[in-house]
């Protein structure tokens, strides 16, 4: 087990090598907000049916082809697009918060 959970980090750091330093700041985000989410997390019934979602989401996730990220241009948002709800922001060590205006 524990050669497939290198073999994973191998796939993981290689994959980062190739990103951009903004895709890499994001996949930090993103880890950061799955140690969040596990600190945090409330144990209910679902839990273990949830953390195999999760590990399938993950996965698939990881095993997604990451080189063209680059090449996206950014969102640009409507008029009206964001008049539903807040703006949300992570931030590490205190999760999703709500953006001050």
């Amino acid at each position: 087990m524990a050669a497939s959970m290198d073999s994973l980090k191998e796939k993981i750091l290689e994959k980062l090598e190739h990103l951009p330093k903004n895709a890499q700041q994001e996949v930090l985000d993103f880890v950061e907000f799955l140690e969040w989410r596990k600190e945090n997390s409330q144990q209910s019934q679902l839990s273990v049916v949830s953390e195999e979602l999760d590990e399938e989401f993950n996965m698939g996730w990881l095993e997604t082809d990451l080189s063209n990220l680059g090449s996206y241009e950014p969102y640009d948002w409507q008029p009206g697009e964001l008049d539903k709800g807040l703006p949300v922001k992570y931030v590490p060590g205190m999760g999703v918060v709500i953006v001050e205006e």
